[in-house]
Order: C-alpha cells, then sequence, then structure tokens
C-alpha cells in the first residue's frame, strides 16, 4: 500500500522491512514501481549468495534518490530513485535503474551493512560533528579508505551482475551525467548552477561538495570499470554463440569470462553447453539404433524442431553392408565418448553452481536431467527425491523428469500414471481450480506445458499408440488456441501437420524476409569497409580493445545502439543491436511488446531461457531476439 504521507529518510534508518512495510507503494497502483520490480527480478537471476533471495520494497521520500541495504537481507528504493533514472528516457533509465539495484545486491553479498550505515550517518551530519563520530569510532585514514573501497568494490560488482543478466553496462559509463543528476535529485539543486552561488553559502559548501564527490565518482568508474565494461562482452559473445547452437565456441567465450569473473551465472552457462552437446550426442545415438527408448524431449530449451535435440543433425548411411555397420560401429562409439565426457563436465559444474547458490532451483533440475541422459535413475531421485524437494517442495517441474524416469526405468504403466497426472494438474492450475504455488516451477510455463505433452506422446508411440499420442496433441493445440497462446498452438500443430518437423514459413500468416536481416548493412563474417570505418569511429561513444586468448579485438558502440566486435584483421566476430530506434525489416523495434515477433517474424526455431533474458532464434534468418520484461530489448545477427 502507498503511505499516506511521505516520510523523510531517518538519521538512523531501521534496519528491519518491519518498520518499512506501511511506507511501500504497491506496485499494482504505480507503473514505475512495477518496472523497478521486474528489473530486481532479473538481477535475482544471478544472485549467488547462499542466503534466501533479498526482497525490494519501493518508498515515498522526501529525501529524494537513494537506495539502501538493509542489515535483514531487504533493499528499500525511494520512488525518486526510479524517476532520476528515467529522466534519461524509458530505454537508458531500464539500465540504470539496474546498476542502482545491483549495487545495492553487491553490497548485500559482501555483507557491508555496517559500513552503509556509518556512512549514511556522517553523510548527515556537519563537518565537526563528523569528525567528533570518527574520534569516537576511533577509525584512522587506512579504516575510511577501506570502507570507501568498498563502495568502489560494489559498482564493479553490480556491473558485473547487471552485464550478466543482459543489461548494459555502458550505459553506466559512456556519460558522466548519470551519477551528478544523482546528487541533484538529493540534494534539490543543480550542478551545474554551483559556481554561481555565493562563497560561502549553503549551496556552496553543501551541493558543490557532493556535485564534486559525483564527478569524482564519474571519473573512477569511467578509469576502474571501462575495462572490466569491455571484458564482459566475453559473457555477451557466450550467450550469442549458445543461441546460435555453436556450443564449444560459446564454452569458449564463457570460458575466458569465467577465468576473471566466476559466478553462478556463468558456470550454469557453462554446464548448459556441455548438457546441450550431451542431448545431440544421446539422439545420435538413437538414430544409429544403439540406444532404444522413448524419444523424450530434454527441457533445455523451447524447440520448435521435432526431433528433440538441440543442434540434431540426421545420421547418413550410404556405405553397403559390412561396410556400413563397421562405419555405424564407429560413429555409436565416438558419440557414446562424446556424450559421456560432456555429461561427466556438465554434472561437475552443476554441482558447482549448486554449492555457490544452494537457492537456485533449476541447477538442481538441469542435474536430474544430466543424470537422466546418463542413465543414473538412483541419483536422478536422489536429487529430486532427497535434495530439492526436500529443500522446495514439490512442483510439476520434478513430476515431468521423475515420469521421464519411471519410463526410461522400464516402468512404463506407473509413467503413464505420472504423465496423465502431470497433464491434468497443469490443466487445472491454468483453469484456476488449483492453486498456482504448485506450478511454481524453476521451468518456464510454455516449456514445461510442452515437454509434458510431448514425452508423454513419446512414450505413448514408444508403445505403439500413435493415434493416442496425436489426440493428446490435439488437446494441447485446442487448450494453446483458447487461451490465445499462439507459439504453444503453432508447436502442436507442427506435431499434427508436419509429422514433427520445424514450422514452415508457410505456416504462419506472416510473409518471409525478403533479404537476410543485418545491422548498419553488416552481418558476422562480413568485412569493414575502409569508407566505413572512420564513419563507425567518427560515430561510436568509443571503440574499445577487447583481448581473447592472446588476440586484440576491438568493440565499436555506435549511437544508434549498433554494437560490432571485430578480430584483428577487421573482420565482423559479432554484430547486435541494444535498444536505439533500428528494426528488423519494420516489423519488430526494440520497446516492442514481447507477442509481436511471434505475428511478424513467425514461430522461432528455439526460446531460450537464459540469466540474461529470453532469446528467440530464427535459423531462416540467422536472427536471434533479445527479450527482458516481456519487451524486445535487441537482437543480433548469426550465422546458421
Amino acid at each position: 500500500m502507498a503511505a499516506e504521507r511521505p516520510l523523510s529518510l531517518p538519521d538512523d534508518p531501521r534496519q528491519s522491512i518491519t518498520w518499512w512495510k506501511s511506507h511501500r507503494i504497491s506496485a499494482d497502483k504505480d507503473v514505475r514501481v512495477a518496472q523497478a520490480e521486474g528489473v530486481f527480478q532479473n538481477l535475482l537471476r544471478a544472485w549467488d549468495n547462499a542466503r534466501l533471495e533479498p526482497g525490494l520494497y519501493v518508498v515515498n521520500s522526501t529525501r529524494g534518490a537513494w537506495a539502501a541495504s538493509l542489515a535483514d537481507g531487504n533493499i528499500l528504493l525511494s520512488r525518486d530513485a526510479i524517476d532520476s533514472c528515467m529522466r534519461f528516457g524509458e530505454q537508458r533509465g531500464q539500465h540504470l535503474l539496474a546498476f542502482v539495484l545491483a549495487h545495492e545486491l553487491a553490497h548485500q553479498r559482501a555483507d557491508d551493512l555496517w559500513h552503509q550505515r556509518f556512512f549514511r550517518m556522517l553523510d548527515k551530519r556537519a563537518e565537526k560533528s563528523a569528525r567528533q563520530a570518527l574520534q569516537r569510532l576511533q577509525l584512522d585514514e587506512k579504516t575510511i579508505a577501506s570502507l570507501q573501497q568498498k563502495e568502489a568494490q560494489a559498482d564493479h560488482d553490480g556491473l558485473i551482475l547487471m552485464a550478466s543478466v543482459g543489461y548494459d553496462p555502458y550505459q553506466i559509463l559512456d556519460k558522466q551525467d548519470f551519477f551528478t543528476a544523482w546528487v541533484e535529485n538529493i540534494q534539490g539543486e543543480s550542478c551545474r548552477s554551483e559556481q554561481d552561488s555565493p562563497e560561502g553559502s549553503s549551496v556552496a559548501s553543501g551541493i558543490e561538495q557532493a556535485c564534486e564527490q559525483a564527478r569524482l565518482r564519474a571519473l573512477r568508474s569511467q578509469a576502474q570499470l571501462s575495462a572490466l565494461a569491455t571484458q564482459t562482452m566475453l559473457y555477451e559473445l557466450g550467450v550469442q554463440a549458445f543461441v546460435a547452437k555453436n556450443y564449444r565456441r560459446a564454452r569458449e567465450y564463457f570460458s575466458a569470462y569465467a577465468r576473471d569473473y566466476p559466478g553462478r551465472a556463468v558456470l550454469s552457462a557453462l554446464g548448459l553447453s556441455y548438457l546441450a552437446e550431451a542431448v545431440v550426442a544421446h539422439h545420435q545415438l538413437m538414430a544409429l539404433g544403439a540406444i532404444k527408448q522413448p524419444a523424450f524431449y530434454y527441457p533445455l530449451m523451447l524447440d520448435a524442431r521435432g526431433d528433440a535435440a538441440p543442434g540434431h543433425a540426421s545420421v547418413t548411411r550410404t556405405e553397403p553392408g559390412q561396410q556400413m555397420r563397421s562405419a555405424a560401429g564407429g560413429l555409436i562409439k565416438k558419440w557414446r565418448r562424446e556424450k559421456q565426457l560432456a555429461l561427466q563436465n556438465s554434472i561437475k559444474l552443476f554441482e558447482k553452481t549448486i554449492r555457490l547458490a544452494p537457492e537456485h532451483k533449476k541447477s538442481y533440475l538441469l542435474l536430474a536431467m544430466a543424470y537422466l541422459l546418463e542413465g543414473n535413475r538412483y541419483m536422478v531421485r536422489g536429487v529430486l527425491q532427497g535434495r530439492y524437494q526436500k529443500k522446495f517442495g514439490d512442483d510439476a517441474g520434478v513430476s515431468l523428469l521423475l515420469a521421464m524416469s519411471q519410463a526410461l526405468d522400464a516402468q512404463p504403466a506407473q509413467a503413464d500414471k505420472a504423465f496423465q497426472q502431470l497433464i491434468r494438474q497443469q490443466a487445472e492450475i491454468k483453469a484456476g481450480i488449483k492453486n498456482s504455488v504448485e506450478n511454481n516451477s524453476a521451468l518456464s510455463e510454455n516449456l514445461l506445458l510442452y515437454s509434458s505433452y510431448y514425452n508423454y506422446a513419446a512414450l505413448l508411440r514408444f508403445s505403439g499408440k500413435a493415434e493416442r499420442a496425436r489426440t493428446y496433441w490435439k488437446q494441447l493445440a485446442q487448450q494453446a488456441k483458447k487461451s490465445g497462446n499462439s507459439l504453444l498452438f503453432r508447436l502442436a500443430l507442427a506435431q499434427l501437420t508436419h509429422k514433427g518437423g520445424a514450422l514452415s514459413s508457410g505456416s504462419s500468416p506472416h510473409e518471409p524476409l525478403l533479404q537476410a536481416p543485418t545491422i548498419n548493412g553488416y552481418r558476422p563474417g562480413d568485412m569493414i569497409k575502409a569508407e566505413d570505418t572512420g564513419k563507425f569511429k567518427a560515430g561510436s561513444r568509443k571503440v574499445d580493445d577487447l583481448w581473447i586468448d592472446g588476440e586484440l579485438h576491438q568493440v565499436y558502440r555506435l549511437d544508434n545502439g549498433s554494437r560490432f566486435i571485430t578480430d584483428a584483421r577487421g573482420k565482423i566476430i559479432s554484430a547486435w543491436q541494444d535498444m536505439g530506434r533500428a528494426s528488423v525489416a519494420g516489423r519488430v523495434r526494440s520497446g516492442d511488446a514481447a507477442e509481436r515477433p511471434f505475428k511478424t517474424l513467425g514461430i522461432p526455431d528455439r526460446h531460450l531461457l537464459m540469466s540474461s533474458g529470453e532469446y528467440l532464434a530464427y535459423d531462416q534468418y540467422g536472427l536471434a531476439l533479445h527479450l527482458n520484461n516481456n519487451k524486445v530489448q535487441g537482437w543480433f545477427i548469426y550465422i546458421p
């Protein structure tokens, strides 16, 4: 509920959220508060701490823009702080707000709360009073410098955190206006006018000092964090390669990034790259006849291809007789070896992410999937029943994996019953018959529903009940059409009309693109033309050096939101659009609703959910759209 009257930030803020709850502004009554909570939830996707996830409380305040971490693990944000970020525009404001909140989360993770309380106390005292406080606390200059370093460290860690969930760190660093604007909102005066203030006035002694500190902080951030922001491009490159199904290349980028900035998000991404490769090897073995079991869909991503395998390629058999059998035997050994190695690596990484962030649900589910692919059903039950359910309770994601395990454990009757119950429960939850908390899975609703139907249909087909499997696909198509879920409707329709293949361009009402999308006329693999090099540098906010495994690359950031990374020869290895006014053939722009690409570009080949956001991959065009907060944030180009 919104406060009946705004309150002033007390000199000694209460360190329990209980005191602040009555002053909280409801997200239901304020769209800006809802935006802030959306940004905060995005940041929590990369929360690594073993403690419970913090909560965010937006409150009214007469003090202006401020943010604070409480000792009980919650974060306060003044309503004016949101406006202070959004005054730079809707698009950039989201990134600035992410930095403010990520900075406070960094303090929470480092347990810097008493340092924050100390500095806030000094900020509200006169110079003489501050000196007296210092004397009473017996802090020497080295201690004060150490505390100030913690603020710089929170800037550093906050920048990494915001980058890992898809926000642009350059939005903080490219201009030095954000920190001074923050001070202006607190002081109620303009930093541009303090030089005109009479000497000795409160403005000269107050805001001038605060503005100078803001300028110094901006300069310090430029000097200390610019290299860090450039290195976060390694994570961006890894995400782009993963979305494009180039898992080995993705792992190279993620590994290079993790050497300097290890965290749950990048370790989980590394584990996913191995797990995706294991799924590819698994389906190759099934195609060769080396594995005879239901062709299950492993819910790593929502894939429009009917083969259920990321990056699946059909096996070609051209050799006759004994030669063909010998070649097939060699392929089976190769794929078994690659599958086992990939699973071993993924299991190690998922165990590490669980140790680093034991409250992160999805890590347990991914670990269980790895054991399921390995055929170790005992460990599947151990992870899900012995660890997950004891910690988080039951949910539909666990039920799905346990049903798959029963089917692979030669218990078809029990698995059939489990799948039917799972599908029925999800339908009841959708209809509001059951409490939605029972569907509180780490898997997205679409991914969970599609995987449930797909895997039950796979079990039925394996049992010789193909017509019954079609009945369930019809059921999903009807439910999706009734609820207006165009993505699930078309995926279900594909299973009925294309026998499990990917949707053709003619199955959607949109017209296909006549030309492949580009970023400022370029695609990966192109060489930047000599006449454009100077233009790019002139139109760039900055050209930064990026070292990847000892090789120098350059990052171009154009004012229109275009981004390029080139290698030492000037060849583009990555091209993407982040905000700005550009569009994909006039059909999709930054800020569009997340549903629009389905209507204008059709159903994507893959729908991925990662720490950095959602991605819609269109292999036909070599185009991937980046979604955040249910809006299009940007897109990148890749070579399918």
